[in-house]
């Protein structure tokens, strides 16, 4: 099952689903997909990633996904929310974000909607 990509265009959205499992294959061909994306996201934007059906990501992998936050972050992403199934998950997105070193706001979540509610207004 592959990686699924969506532009929300009118809010500069970047949403990714991550697939209930993820191999190094499918890693490696979404990481190249994404970095196209990002490339053609523009100055300012954010980032939703949906990993509600991710049951199982090799540790390995993670050092590929940090990296791909640290680009993102480069090429102008300006917030990234996360919706994470539960806590051991939450954890795991931590993780990855102090991994990438990212210095934008980044939150976890338990619904798409609190998600894109955050990123369509910030505020507290």
């Amino acid at each position: 099952m592959a990686f699924d990509i969506i532009i929300h265009g009118d809010e500069h959205i970047l949403e990714v689903v991550y697939p209930t499992v993820a191999s190094e294959a499918d890693v490696s061909h979404y990481a190249a997909r994404v970095r196209q994306t990002i490339d053609s996201m523009g100055e300012s934007w954010t980032a939703l990633v949906d990993q509600r059906q991710l049951r199982a990501l090799p540790r390995e992998l993670m050092s590929t996904l940090a990296g791909l936050n640290a680009y993102a972050q480069l090429k102008g992403m300006q917030r990234s929310a996360r919706v994470v199934p539960d806590a051991a998950a939450g954890l795991q997105a931590w993780r990855m974000t102090k991994q990438a070193l990212l210095s934008v706001p980044a939150r976890t979540f338990e619904s798409r909607e609190e998600a894109i509610a955050w990123l369509r207004d910030p505020a507290p």
